[in-house]
Parts: structure tokens; C-alpha cells; sequence
């Protein structure tokens, strides 16, 4: 602190002279000429906030320093935001009359495809603003993202977890659940109003310790999931990935922003880029939405008004979901309740002071209900809710050197309720209730009973930002430096992990194996979230923008550092964008950046593990007859030395314009390490051997006859993967062509990542009678390295005809590539376990020896499900607006019911389109 704190007074020492002032007036008026007040008026270097006055004038003041190039952005909801560039040359500037124009479909001038320009806080920022979402048939934000190049577009619907990953390319494993997209999607910062919703504190999962990440997820049985995928497991848990999309609904968006490279330095706790969301604060008119598709219906009310003299502006908006998977039989739903409220004013005799105050409550009830023809009467839930209150204050500065105090902070607590059950009909059941290590007795129970799981958590979520802006300037070379603090506090108070261990579910139910070596079994025990400890981790960031004049041309920079704190590790992290103005046409960009991501709660604290071994049973259908002798072992994992996720990224961007034409291409290397996964431990235990006789009346006899090692294993969390991506990405926009009212828009890209997990896994490929102490039991073999191609084409040709206030989109939609190539050394074990538990090494492995040989894993058994030919999709949309009021909107995704089918190596049918789907909005504004 004491070294950020001397390099600014440094920063500041190095200014030549006091900075004069300039003052910057004009009037905003709207198309009727008449003034709008509360509109506003950001000045973009030093991210200041002004507003109008109630006749629509605004007063800005700024340094005058000779031919200093400043941006305004005006915005009001309900009308199109407009930027205006002011040269500084004089002491007083006045800009005249700007008009806002009403956001409709009657505007020569729309947004219709995202933007890539390096006008966002990243070279290569994907922007996406409100009249590209009003375009858009949206459920939530997650569909908003299908502009993004390189992404399969998917039809609004909210029956899977909505997690985002950028720049990468994975196997498609697990339901994408895979340890590689998990840790892709909880790098990536979702940041709403300036602060991130948080995933850290959510702990919704059974014990990682008993069968790993993949299998921690609450799912339901198999032949449950969703439509098109009926041989799929349905999880509503998104623990140890990044935050559900589905949670933040789309209709009272202002803007997005895109950041797949590098993201300004104020923005901590990520390593695989941030979606900046904006939403819309202060007046505006009331919106009446809904939206009626084959499996959803949504509808949604929002409201500005304006709450007097010096008031300011209350915003109000609700939104309510009701989707099923399939309307024919309704077992899978998902419904959505979102209500918000944003107040905003300003203060003081400039109105220096702006405050934004909000209100947020969300609820989601997820689950599949019990089939009445499933003869176990399964079901699983997954249900929500979640309220945060928050509060934005910026306050306008007039200082030579500080011009902006910022202050953001948000409190968001929620709870969450993973429920599950299912009836079991087994002859009997052996449990115990021990929690400590050593040999116990344990008990029998009936094996008809309804086994029910319950995971009861309390995410908790505190941060709290203070952000300086400030301006200084070295001869004629003007710096827009800002600086500040970031503090984030994560707990969990939830009840815990929920479970009776005389009633447990069938995957993690101790079971006799007779004369195995290989009896452990995991089983569960109640385990409390609040013994979490709270995550407390801090940032300190400080960042210079400035340009340089080279060969006449401008050479901006953006470049900071970060300084994080987190789970007590300590990390650096400088970013730097750096673009130059080629001509008037082209612009060529530089960027490097390292971001680092805490683990969350659910890492830090799985809670123990618990092994049982079964050393004898004897039953003879009468408890007092009969006894059960077990091993417990006990695992109390300790993550103190768990590293924060790091990613370093290197971007090259270009972005061309000519004659309305408008080219852009990123080109980016990533290099992802200390990835957070379980890891299979494995630890030989020697134990004893026991026979028993039995007695009328009473308990068995009990002898020791020997003992023999059992082997146990458990998973413990570790910085084990790291992966290397790269690729290209590319969009296009062209002008509209007068004589068909149509422009054409593409994107597309290729990514490539190859991932290494470098811990070991194991396999039991052979089960036979062998009893040859040296002979192979279990291999030991290196994770496979898969490279992994993907890329995907969108061509879209919009027709907009303002006169008539319509619009009409055709997509084109091309799957070029999914590939994943395994080395050839997969499946060559290079140890194994023999009979006796031993670990062999193999140095040079032969096929035919006969004691390991056996143990090589076909490589056939990782062919994945590439793509064997280019497949297309399609799809339109039309919109129609009437009087500027109403608007009408339909929209197919599959519009030909193209449905082309593929067999995989391993005999599987893949349907890669999706059967089509339809939707319909009306809006109307009063």
C-alpha cells in the first residue's frame, strides 16, 4: 500500500504546470425538440458522470491542454446512445443542441451485429449494446453470448446449466462437466453494475473426495435429462464452474461487453476473460414484454419514472419464466422469478455527486418430478433464491490532478437447496456411524427405504471497490491514470451436506465384496458449510491511458498492474493494451495479460472423506445373531497450499474500415496453468482377517485368522491441469445495400487447445481368478494429452426497412470442425499395483509380458465424437414495430428441420441440430 501510495505522489510530481480549465456546455434535446432531463453524460477518460439539467443543459469542466481529444457518451433509456469526440483547443466549448432519437425500428441507424473496434476497455472487446438486444429473442444473457465468433448458436431455452467458456476448445465429456471446462467457465468474471457475481461460496455438491469432480454433481438418473437427450443425466449444480446464465434475465440490459483477451487491470479474481454488463438506470417508459415459445413462456414489466424535483429516478422491472423440456409430459421444468429496483440521483450544486442504489431478488425453481411409471419414483430439485442490495456513488472532481472517486460496494446473500430421492429395495444394507479412524462394529438396516440426499447451502457475498480517476500530463502527452482497491468476502452458512447413513444412496452404499482385495467404499457423513471458513481475498490496481504521436499517427496505450491477494498467495499480474492507427482506415493492436482465479469455498473446504472397509459380516437375517466388523478411515484434507488458477494471454488484433465496411481479427495464444482438480490418491492399508461362528441368541464368535492390505483411495483437490490454446477469430460487417435494404454479417474462428492433466489415473481393465501375487491387477497410466480443434461459421444477411419499421434476419450457420486427437502412448500403462498391492514400475512396457501385459487399454477406447463433415443449420427471425409502440416479433431456429445424424466409433448416434423450435414476442411501450 505504502509503494502504491508513493508512486502516484511520484505520478503526480512529474506534472509541468498547473492544467488550466476548460468547460465544456451544450443542450440535449429530443426528436420533438423538446429538453430531456436526468439524461446521462459520461466523460469516457476519467469516468466521470454529469447529467441535464431539467431545461436539457449540461455544464463539463476539463483540462485544457492543447488539442486534447475527450468522449462523451449520452444515454437515457428508451433512446439510442450517441458519443460525440470534442477537441480540447479552447476555454469555452459548446456543443449546441444533441438530440437523442427514440430506440425503434424506425431508425435509419441501428445496431445489428456486435461490434469489434477496440472501443471497450480491451483490444479486441466484443461490444453489444441495446439495439442489438432488442433484436434478440432472449430468455437470459446466455443467449444474448451467441454473437460471440467461433460460438454454436443454441435456441433460447433454460433446461440445462448455462456456463460460459472463452477461447478454448474441449473434448465433449461429462455433460461439460469436464475438470478443464469447469475451471474455464469459473475464470471467466461475470460482472453486473460494475461488481462480479460471485460463484466462490457455492458449495451445492456431494463430497468431491469420494469419487472426484466429475462425479461430485447432484444429477438425476440417466434416461432423465433433457429433450433431444434422453440418455443424459440432468444436474442443476454449477459448484466449481462459473456462474448459471440462467439466473440473469435479458430485458433490462443496457450493454455488453465481451472480453475474451486482456481485461482492463481494475478487474481481479478472473484468468479466462469478463462479460461487463450494464443495466439500465433512471427514467424511461413502461415496457410491457412477452415472449411465448414451444417450451417457454416469459413475461416481464419494467418501469422509470421520475420522482420529482431533485428526486432523481426510480427504475422498477420484473421478470417472470415458466419452461418445461418437454410440454407433453412436463416432468422437467425450470421457473424464474426476477424483480429489481434502481434508484438514481445526484447531488450537490453541479450535481457532482451521482448515486445509484439498488435492489435485486431472484428465485429459481428447478427440478424433474416424480414419473409415476419409474418403479424407483425418482426425483431430483434444484431450487433457489437470492437478494442483493447495492450501491454506486461517484462523485466529480475539479482538481488539477483528481478528477473521480468511485465507491461500489454489493451485499448478495441466497439459499440453496439440492434435493434428491429415490426407493431401494435391496435384502439389506450395512452402515455405520462412526467419524473417526479405526476398526468399528456397525449395524444392519433394512434395504427397503426411500433414500433421500439434502444439500442445504447459504452463499454469502460481500465485495467493495474504491476506484480514483485521475489526470496528469508529461509535456503535451495527456495520462488518464486510475487507480484503487478491491476487497471481496465469501462465506457459506448453509446447513451442509444432509445425509442418514442408515438410509443412503445407492452409488455411495458400503457393500460386501467377499474376499476382494479392493472392498473400501466410500460413504457419506453430515458435514456442517459454516465449519468453511470465510474467503477474504484483496486487489490493489493502478492503470495509465495515454497516446503517443509516432510518424503523425496515434499509438494508445492502456497498460496497469494488479497486485492480488488470495487464499494468501500473493500475485502480480500486468496487463497492457497497446494499439496503433495505422491510417485512417486500419488499426493494429498488441495485448498481454495475466489474470489469476482464487479457488472457491467448495475447493478450499470439501469437508472429509470417509473409506469403509468391511472386514467381516455375518448375517443370518436376525440382527442380535449376527455382526458386522468394519475399517474407517478418515480424510481430512487440507487445501491451505492451493494455488489461485493463473492464465497468460498474448492477443494481436486488427480492425479495419473501409467505405462502411467494417473487418476485424483477433489472433491470441493462452497459456492456462495451475488448474484446480481432484487428484485419485491411493494409500495400501495392511488389516486383519476375521471368522465368525455363530450362536443361538447371541452374538457371533469372533476370531482373527490373518490379515492382507487393502488398498484405499480418495481424491484430494491439487493445481494439476494446465492447458495451451490458440487461434484466430474474425468478423465482418458491411453496409447495407440500398436496393434490398441488406447488410451481411460473418464471424467465425478456430480455436486449438491442448490439455495436460499431470497427475496419474487408474483402471481395472481385467477382472479374473488369477491369484498370482505378482501378477497385474490395477494399471497406473499418464492422462491422455488430447488436442482438441473446433471452429464454426455464422453468415447472417439482415434486412432492415426503417420506413415501415421493419426487420428480418436469415443465419446461416456452419459446423466446421470438432476434432480431438489422442497420442499414441494412451492406454500403455506405465505402473501397476500386482495382487499384493505392490506398485511395480514398468520402464519399458511389453504387451506380452504375462503379468502386466493385459493391462494395455485399447486406443480405441478414447476415439471421441469428431466431426466427420461440415453440417449446416439455419435460422429467422423477422420483427415488426407499429407506432413506435408495438412490436411484434417471430423466430425458428432449424427454420428447414435440417437434422443430419452421424455415428461416432463407438456406435453412438449424434444428432447435432436440434429439432426446430419457435418463439413469438410482443412489446408494448405506454
Amino acid at each position: 500500500m505504502k509503494l502504491l501510495y508513493t508512486t502516484l505522489l511520484l505520478i503526480a510530481s512529474t506534472a509541468i504546470y498547473a492544467q488550466k480549465k476548460a468547460v465544456v456546455t451544450g443542450k440535449v434535446n429530443d426528436e420533438s425538440h423538446q429538453p430531456i432531463d436526468l439524461v446521462n453524460i459520461k466523460l469516457v477518460e476519467t469516468n466521470q458522470y454529469s447529467i441535464t439539467k431539467k431545461d436539457g443543459t449540461f455544464t463539463i469542466q476539463v483540462s485544457e491542454v492543447s488539442n486534447q481529444v475527450i468522449h462523451l457518451e449520452f444515454s437515457y433509456i428508451g433512446y439510442k446512445k450517441i458519443s460525440r469526440q470534442v477537441l480540447i483547443n479552447k476555454e469555452q466549448i459548446d456543443l449546441g443542441v444533441i438530440t437523442l432519437k427514440t430506440l425503434d425500428l424506425g431508425l435509419k441507424e441501428i445496431s445489428i451485429s456486435a461490434k469489434s473496434n477496440g472501443e471497450g476497455s480491451s483490444n479486441s472487446s466484443i461490444l453489444i449494446d441495446r439495439d442489438m438486444i432488442e433484436q434478440i429473442p432472449a430468455l437470459s444473457l446466455n443467449d444474448l453470448l451467441n454473437l460471440i465468433p467461433n460460438r454454436k448458436t443454441s435456441p433460447p431455452s433454460l433446461q440445462n446449466i448455462q456456463n460460459l467458456t472463452l477461447r478454448a476448445a474441449y473434448p465433449d465429456r461429462n455433460n461439460g462437466r469436464d475438470a478443464f471446462t469447469l475451471n474455464n467457465s469459473f475464470g471467466v468474471a461475470i460482472i453486473v453494475d460494475g461488481q462480479a457475481i460471485s460463484n466462490n461460496a457455492n458449495m451445492q455438491s456431494y463430497n468431491p473426495g469420494l469419487t472426484g469432480l466429475s462425479g461430485s454433481s447432484i444429477s438425476s438418473p440417466n434416461s432423465w435429462g433433457l429433450s433431444g437427450g434422453r440418455n443424459l443425466a440432468y444436474s442443476g449444480d454449477y459448484a466449481f464452474g462459473g456462474t448459471d446464465l440462467r439466473q440473469i434475465p435479458a430485458d433490462n440490459i443496457e450493454s455488453i461487453e465481451v472480453i475474451a483477451g486482456v481485461p482492463s487491470a481494475k478487474y481481479g479474481d478472473l484468468s479466462d476473460g469478463a462479460v461487463i454488463v450494464e443495466r439500465q438506470a433512471g427514467a424511461g417508459p413502461a415496457q410491457i414484454r412477452m415472449q411465448l415459445r414451444d417450451n417457454a413462456t416469459s413475461y416481464s414489466f419494467s418501469k422509470g419514472t421520475k420522482l420529482g424535483h431533485d428526486l432523481g429516478a426510480l427504475n422498477m422491472g420484473l421478470n417472470y419464466v415458466n419452461s418445461f423440456s418437454d410440454n407433453r409430459e412436463k416432468l422437467k421444468a425450470y421457473k424464474r422469478i426476477n424483480a429489481n429496483t434502481m434508484w438514481t440521483n445526484s447531488f450537490g450544486r453541479e450535481k457532482q455527486l451521482k448515486n445509484t442504489f439498488s435492489l435485486d431478488y431472484g428465485r429459481n425453481l428447478d427440478g424433474i418430478k416424480q414419473d409415476p411409471d419409474d418403479p424407483k419414483s425418482t426425483k431430483t430439485r434444484f431450487d433457489s433464491w437470492n437478494f442483493g442490495i447495492g450501491n454506486r456513488m461517484n462523485y466529480r472532481l475539479n482538481g488539477n490532478f483528481l478528477k473521480n472517486i468511485g465507491l461500489n460496494l454489493k451485499y448478495n446473500e441466497g439459499h440453496q437447496q439440492t434435493y434428491s430421492e429415490e426407493l431401494r429395495n435391496v435384502a439389506y444394507i450395512l452402515y455405520s456411524e462412526a467419524t473417526t479412524t479405526g476398526i468399528t462394529e456397525g449395524q444392519f438396516a433394512s434395504g427397503i427405504y426411500n433414500a433421500v440426499s439434502l444439500v442445504d447451502g447459504r452463499p454469502v457475498n460481500l465485495s467493495a471497490r474504491l476506484d480514483f480517476n485521475a489526470e496528469f500530463n508529461t509535456g503535451k502527452t495527456v495520462h488518464y491514470l486510475s487507480f484503487g482497491t478491491s476487497f471481496n468476502y465469501s462465506a457459506n452458512k448453509g446447513e451442509g451436506r444432509m445425509s442418514d447413513p442408515s438410509k443412503p444412496r445407492s452409488d455411495a452404499t458400503t457393500k460386501d465384496t467377499g474376499t476382494s482385495l479392493f472392498k473400501s467404499t466410500g460413504s457419506e457423513r453430515y458435514y456442517d458449510f459454516g465449519l468453511a471458513m470465510a474467503q477474504k481475498d484483496i486487489g490493489l490496481y493502478a492503470e495509465d491511458i495515454f497516446k503517443l504521436k509516432v510518424a503523425g499517427r496515434n499509438l494508445n496505450f492502456r497498460t496497469g498492474v494488479r497486485l492480488d491477494v488470495q487464499n494468501g498467495f500473493a500475485s502480480v499480474a500486468p496487463r497492457t493494451n497497446i494499439n496503433y492507427q495505422m491510417s485512417d482506415h486500419l488499426k493494429l493492436g498488441l495485448a498481454y495479460g495475466i489474470g489469476f482465479k482464487a479457488p472457491g469455498l467448495a475447493q478450499r473446504y470439501p469437508g472429509p472423506t470417509f473409506m469403509e472397509v468391511p472386514l467381516l459380516v455375518s448375517y443370518n437375517g436376525k440382527a442380535n445373531e449376527s455382526i458386522y466388523l468394519l475399517y474407517l478411515d478418515r480424510y481430512d484434507p487440507s487445501n491451505k497450499n492451493l494455488k489461485p488458477a493463473q492464465n497468460q494471454t498474448l492477443e494481436f488484433t486488427s480492425n479495419l474500415k473501409v467505405n462502411r465496411f467494417n473487418l476485424s481479427m483477433s489472433a491470441f495464444y493462452k497459456m492456462a496453468r495451475n488448474g484446480i482438480n481432484t487428484v485419485e490418491q491411493l494409500r495400501v492399508v495392511p488389516l486383519p482377517r476375521y471368522s465368525a461362528e455363530f450362536l443361538a441368541g447371541q452374538q457371533p464368535i469372533i476370531t482373527q485368522t490373518g490379515s492382507e492390505n487393502q488398498l484405499l483411495t480418495y481424491y484430494s483437490f491439487e493445481n494439476s491441469l494446465k492447458s495451451n490454446s490458440s487461434g484466430l477469430e474474425f468478423m465482418m460487417s458491411t453496409p447495407a445495400i440500398k436496393a434490398i435494404a441488406t447488410s451481411f454479417n460473418l464471424s467465425t474462428g478456430i480455436f486449438r487447445t491442448a490439455t495436460t492433466n499431470q497427475s496419474n489415473q487408474r483402471d481395472n481393465p481385467v477382472e479374473n481368478s488369477n491369484t498370482n501375487l505378482n501378477y497385474g491387477r490395477i494399471g497406473i497410466y499418464r492422462r491422455i494429452t488430447p488436442i482438441t480443434y473446433q471452429s464454426n461459421a455464422r453468415i447472417s444477411a439482415t434486412t432492415h426497412i426503417p420506413q415501415i419499421s421493419l426487420i428480418a434476419e436469415f443465419t446461416a450457420e456452419f459446423a466446421l470442425l470438432q476434432k480431438t486427437e489422442v497420442p499414441d502412448n494412451a492406454g500403455i500403462p506405465i505402473a501397476y499395483l500386482n495382487n499384493a498391492l505392490e506398485y511395480i514400475a514398468i520402464t519399458d512396457f511389453n504387451p506380452k509380458d504375462p503379468l502386466y501385459g493385459h493391462l494395455a487399454i485399447s486406443k480405441s477406447s478414447y476415439r471421441e465424437s469428431n466431426l466427420p463433415r461440415i453440417i449446416p443449420n439455419y435460422h429467422m427471425s423477422i420483427g415488426k414495430e407499429i407506432k413506435k409502440r408495438f412490436k411484434f416479433s417471430f423466430n425458428v431456429y432449424n427454420v428447414f428441420n435440417y437434422q443430419p445424424t452421424y455415428t461416432t466409433p463407438g456406435g453412438t448416434i449424434i444428432n447435432p441440430n436440434p429439432s426446430p423450435t419457435f418463439g413469438a414476442e410482443l412489446s408494448l411501450k405506454l
